[in-house]
């Protein structure tokens, strides 16, 4: 069954955290454009002022070499720069001390200013506990400002992509409206991560439940006689436009599915999701890019393999060496189909619609624009055109003109089925391999699903 979207290579990225390089030659296969890496501190400057700049020149010179354009995220606290550990759960996920965390984001923006790396995150989901333990507060002080203002100094090119919150509880709308004003108007695109069900996928799910949308573009609605009750946080692009910031584009630069192989209910559900994924970023022309929890998983000697967020699985042999073993799922298969058959170059005009949308945010369909083609609806109209072109900044030229597809309507909102977010740090291939593979263990918070 073949993925009934546009899949624009320039609006898909992979997640890969820092991966041996031939990795990259999957995502070359795969046909997308972008490629989300670990731009980790505590990798980077493990002692104060002594630079390891090689696992990550390693990457991204082979992501060059494949002309993959890179997005980096940088986050995590090395030891030396703790201002205390609360949790006593390692020490990458502590309050950083802020002048040494701004010197290392200008210094890393600088070495890659050369057009090396594309975009810069600031901190890898910072209202969760797991990724940054400090408060809301000290999270702006001591980690975001410092972030923004180093990356603006140090690459004044490249794109400022932020605050990169994971919608889990309630928490992230009070993230967004403090980085908003803090930095703003500093920021090129708006990052989101969102692991949740589609409501046509789960219909009998409870009003109290949120779904993709929810999380999106429409905070969760129940309807009590007459009066429309609204439940849980705005979403994100509500709290966009009510804070005057509506302007700015959206990355979901993490979502996806676990599937193990083998098991052919998971694959498809892998596969159903993606779908549905490219679906709703077509109508939608605010939705620039969608980045997809992960690539590949590799499994060292059985390390990590309850795992099973990749698009790609292999193992390696005892040796540390890779055997050429991919095992593609059909997500992968069919998403490299719909890539190579889409459509380069900018979109069309979105789906219209605005308000009194359907469930899956589609209203009538818009008019495909220059190069765009229609992408296949679901749950409503069909949605015109891509969403998002290639090249350019954030702010011109890159989105699809025309109207962002409708809100979600009152719908019965699906199952927040969770995700990963895991930031896993991976060496390139060398003979230490194993043995550095096996202390970014350190930096996993979380292989499971998330609630």
């Amino acid at each position: 069954m073949a993925l009934s979207a546009v899949c624009m290579a320039a609006a898909i990225g992979m997640n890969v955290h820092l991966p041996p390089s031939d990795t990259l030659d999957l995502s070359k296969e795969l046909g997308s454009e972008w490629i989300r890496i670990d731009f980790n501190w505590d990798i980077g400057e493990p002692q104060k002022g002594k630079y390891n700049w090689a696992p990550f020149d390693a990457v991204i010179d082979a992501a060059k070499a494949r002309n993959l354009k890179v997005f980096a995220t940088i986050g995590y606290t090395p030891k030396w720069a703790s201002l205390g550990n609360t949790k006593g759960d390692g020490f990458n996920n502590d309050v950083p001390e802020p002048v040494a965390y701004k010197a290392f984001v200008l210094a890393a923006t600088q070495r890659y200013a050369d057009g090396r790396v594309a975009a810069w995150g600031t901190w890898n989901e910072p209202n969760l506990g797991d990724f940054f333990e400090g408060t809301k507060q000290q999270w702006i002080d001591n980690a975001f400002i410092p972030a923004v203002d180093a990356i603006k100094q140090g690459c004044p090119s490249c794109l400022l992509v932020g605050p990169e919150l994971a919608t889990i509880g309630d928490k992230y709308g009070e993230y967004l409206e403090a980085a908003l004003a803090a930095r703003g108007s500093d920021l090129d695109v708006i990052s989101w991560h969102i692991y949740a069900s589609f409501p046509e996928d789960d219909s009998a799910a409870g009003v109290s439940k949120d779904s993709f949308y929810n999380k999106l573009e429409s905070h969760r609605v129940v309807k009590l006689g007459n009066t429309v009750v609204w439940q849980g946080s705005l979403s994100a692009r509500e709290v966009l436009l009510a804070k005057g910031f509506g302007n700015l584009p959206i990355w979901v630069t993490e979502t996806g599915r676990e599937a193990i192989v083998g098991n052919a209910t998971e694959l498809e559900t892998q596969r159903k999701y993606v779908e549905r994924v490219m679906q709703a970023q077509n109508k939608r022309a605010w939705w620039q890019k969608t980045f997809i929890y992960e690539l590949s998983e590799e499994h060292p000697n059985g390390l990590w393999p309850d795992i099973h967020w990749g698009l790609a699985l292999r193992t390696h042999d005892p040796d540390g060496s890779y055997a050429d073993n991919w095992q593609r799922k059909p997500a992968f298969d069919e998403l490299r189909a719909c890539i190579a058959t889409s459509p380069s170059g900018t979109g069309g005009t979105g789906a219209g619609g605005g308000s009194g949308g359907t469930p899956s945010g589609g209203g009538s369909a818009g008019t495909s624009g220059s190069g765009g083609a229609a992408g296949s609806g679901f749950g409503g109209d069909a949605g015109s055109g891509a969403s998002a072109g290639s090249g350019g900044n954030a702010g011109g030229g890159a989105s699809a003109s025309g109207g962002s597809g409708g809100a979600s309507g009152s719908t019965t909102p699906a199952e927040d089925d969770g995700g990963c977010g895991c930031a896993l740090p991976r060496a390139p291939k060398s003979g230490a391999w194993l043995g550095v593979f096996a202390a970014a263990a350190l930096a996993l918070r979380r292989t499971g699903r998330r609630r």
